[in-house]
């Protein structure tokens, strides 16, 4: 079907095939036949567009909506004032050749999934390049009507040959794969030597940092290494004097590979960490290290920790309250270690968490500001470019000052997209900006893909490029305070439909009142963000900066108090909400479905949308049956503690230390995932709290849960199939053994190390099966 769209453009001189007549309109004499003439009715206007064939004839409302005359497809697009105004006849080219780089993008992310969960050999990648590189090459020798024929070969190649280089990128951005990585050289006697690369973090029994790790010493030889390390520093009121960002540390100690709990549903911290180039860590007590004076990273990171302690310092001393202090923090730059844990969970919960991780919006606020600052170097040609630079410059440089995340890099790019393109006269497709921002920023780091700032942040955009148009025509209100309030969450409205089938997949959950939130917190925020910007400034000239630091103090605690306001009403947020990818995905083509229903009238769609629909709700309702039906039982990974849950029958009960289940943050983190899972609810201390307790009985299997206590049995051959063990416990192996027959042994995580390998060697001389939740992972009986 021909798509054609009728848009307004400012008469510089008399278009083409366009003749004027005599009531401000235009007729066309062109071969499509159309006739488009405006005609006052009432305080309205309406539109007759004839078709000269004869066909049919249509009086049509002002609207932007899309209609169809025959086989063609037309959308109006008003102008304000008709005497200036004329209408072009323009040819809707489809996405994909309006933004190419989608078509290098598609292929490019499927070639690093696919190397990351199928991983082929870097041979055989090569190999496809050369011959995919040579077959384009041979593909180009065909000249005439046979190469434009067959051009979709050129096509297939060139998507390939995409593919190929996402899969080899993948390969050698991760830091496994390279023959100088820390984990092929480091042992017992080796000496690191690492460079801290953040400020220390202060936990509750320790300090925290981030290392590069330099050189490996071994045998008076220095090898180069790569790879990072998490130090954990033991607690001492002298060391934050001693080291700080970019000191060289100097130690000779085991390192330890960074593991997952193990927890089912849990997050899986070894992969986020690897794909940060993290997979050791270290406890350093004060005599394990020495502090170097070499600074070994380089100038510019050392000049922007500068820029960032410097900000950090003003922002602490003039705003007075630590929740509000840390607010500030968080929405300037990005530094999120001094939020309250509460406050970030009810940010979540209203749909406002963006406005404290620096995204989009952010970088949006201060493009802005800069638009307005810098009018005047707009109206001079060579002027122009002076303006461009310095809005780059100033880009550029926030992102890296909060910490260059994805979401921010994705905001930034796209920004010197469109600034470079002022700067040049041209305007390019947003489509394009995006996929090519994507591109690059998957060339820089493959795993940004994995990032949940990187998905939600490209979601959001594409959504609000999509749908905020239609979203907008909705309603229309003369009244210019109310249509700009309708226009406000019109943004929000169209950014969450592509965001929340992502959101609820990571975060389970779906704030209800976003509406709400987003209409008082956002603009509140971007007053908050000038505010700071200003302070800064005004602090860094050393000008009194107390009063603007009441005004800002007292705005963040306005934002705080009325999130926390909406997060207490009543139904605020629905939790507990389980998705798995191929639900999410069908939510995504129902999505598409039900939008090109009401925006194209494709009555296909509908089918479509409906059978994704039929779809989710079927493998939704068998994967509820499946989970609540199945008894289990789970030896949580939770260090320092002991953690069990029994499941059966869409209820848990819970065996283990009341610390665990009583503490938020821990439950949250350790538990709650499971639990969502098998979509359980707390039954109670129930049949488990019989006289048999602790002895516990699922799927036709006998445990026991050993805990300090002695057990005396009158049968001295008691038959247990799984015998839990913590830390308390001080018999051994063969002792618990004379007591209970037992086929399998689980130390859970309240276990020392040296106890749980005392009773691994034990376990082996008895040939018994043995599980160390410390070491590998939660024990789920299946």
């Amino acid at each position: 079907m021909n798509s054609l769209i009728l848009n307004p453009v400012r008469v510089q001189q008399k278009p083409r095939h366009f003749t004027p007549n005599f009531v401000g309109g235009y007729s066309n004499p062109s071969p499509f036949g159309l006739k488009l003439t405006p005609m006052p009715i009432g305080t309205k206007r309406r539109y007759i567009i004839s078709w000269i064939a004869g066909e049919r004839v249509r009086q049509l409302k002002h609207t932007n909506s899309p209609f169809q005359i025959s086989n063609l497809k037309f959308r109006i697009s008003s102008p304000q004032n008709f005497p200036y105004l004329s209408y072009m006849l323009l040819t809707v080219a489809p996405v994909w050749k309006e933004a190419p780089f989608i078509r290098l993008l598609v292929p490019f992310a499927a070639g690093i999934i696919l190397q990351w969960y199928a991983a082929p050999g870097i041979h055989i990648l090569f190999i496809s390049g050369v011959c995919l590189a040579g077959a384009l090459i041979v593909s180009f020798l065909f000249k005439g009507y046979f190469l434009y024929q067959h051009k979709w070969i050129i096509g297939v190649i060139v998507m390939l040959l995409a593919m190929v280089q996402g899969m080899i990128i993948t390969h050698y951005k991760n830091v496994q794969h390279r023959q100088e990585w820390l984990g092929n050289t480091c042992t017992d006697s080796t000496i690191i030597i690492a460079s801290l690369a953040e400020p220390l973090v202060e936990k509750n029994k320790s300090y925290k940092a981030l290392a590069d790790v330099y050189t490996i010493s071994e045998a008076n030889c220095i090898t180069r290494s790569k790879g990072n390390i998490l130090i954990y520093f033991s607690k001492d009121s002298s060391l934050p004097n001693k080291v700080h960002y970019g000191s060289s540390i100097l130690f000779k100690k085991n390192l330890q590979r960074i593991q997952s709990s193990g927890n089912p549903g849990a997050f899986d911290y070894s992969r986020y960490s690897l794909f940060q180039d993290i997979t050791h860590q270290v406890y350093l007590a004060p005599g394990d290290f020495m502090v170097s004076s070499v600074m070994l990273q380089p100038r510019y990171a050392q000049w922007l920790q500068t820029c960032r302690t410097a900000v950090l310092d003003i922002l602490k001393k003039h705003i007075p309250g630590k929740r509000e202090a840390g607010v500030a923090e968080a929405l300037l730059i990005g530094y999120r270690n001094d939020l309250d844990r509460d406050l970030v969970q009810q940010y979540s919960n209203t749909g406002v968490i963006h406005v404290i991780a620096i995204s989009g919006m952010h970088l949006a606020m201060i493009y802005g500001l800069l638009i307005v600052l810098l009018r005047p170097l707009q109206k001079n040609n060579h002027t122009k470019w002076i303006r461009g630079v310095i809005i780059l410059f100033v880009l550029w440089g926030f992102s890296l000052l909060s910490g260059a995340g994805a979401s921010v890099l994705r905001s930034v790019i796209m920004f010197s997209f469109i600034v470079t393109g002022e700067s040049m006269a041209r305007q390019v497709s947003v489509y394009h900006t995006l996929a090519a921002s994507a591109f690059f920023l998957l060339c820089r780091n493959p795993f940004f893909l994995w990032d949940v700032g990187f998905q939600l942040s490209y979601a959001a955009v594409l959504s609000i490029v999509i749908f905020l148009r239609p979203v907008t025509n909705w309603f229309y209100f003369r009244n210019k305070i109310i249509d700009h309030i309708w226009k406000l969450l019109s943004v929000t409205i169209a950014a969450q439909i592509l965001a929340t089938p992502l959101s609820i997949y990571h975060f389970h959950q779906s704030p209800n009142f976003f509406l709400l939130s987003n209409l008082i917190v956002v603009p509140l925020s971007g007053i908050i963000l000038y505010g700071a910007i200003l302070l800064c400034i005004i602090a860094a000239v050393s000008v009194p900066a107390t009063i603007p630091g009441q005004i800002l103090s007292f705005l963040l605690k306005c934002m705080n108090g009325f999130t926390a306001w909406v997060n207490d009403l009543p139904y605020a947020v629905s939790d507990g909400i389980v998705l798995s990818v191929v639900q999410v995905l069908l939510l995504y083509a129902f999505i598409t479905g039900v939008a090109a229903w009401l925006m194209f009238k494709k009555l296909r769609a509908v089918w479509i949308a409906l059978l994704c629909l039929l779809l989710f709700a079927g493998i939704r309702m068998a994967d509820i049956y499946h989970k609540t039906g199945k008894a289990t039982m789970v030896v949580y990974n939770v260090p320092r503690y002991t953690a069990i849950d029994f499941f059966d029958n869409g209820q848990y009960f819970y065996a283990g230390d009341d610390t665990v289940n009583a503490d938020s943050f821990m439950k949250d983190f350790h538990l709650a995932p499971a639990r969502l899972i098998h979509r359980a609810n707390y039954a109670g201390r129930g049949m488990y709290q019989a006289a048999t307790f602790p002895f516990v009985w699922v799927n036709n299997k006998k445990i026991l849960i050993a805990d300090s206590m002695v057990f005396l049995p009158g049968d001295p051959t008691f038959h247990v199939d799984i015998l839990i063990l913590s830390g308390k416990v001080k018999s051994s192996i063969s002792r618990l053994q004379q007591q209970f027959d037992c086929s399998t042994c689980v130390f859970d995580a309240s276990c020392p190390a040296w106890k749980t390998n005392k009773w691994k060697n034990e376990c082996d001389s008895l040939l018994l099966r043995r599980h160390s939740v410390a070491e590998d992972g939660a024990f789920i009986l299946d």
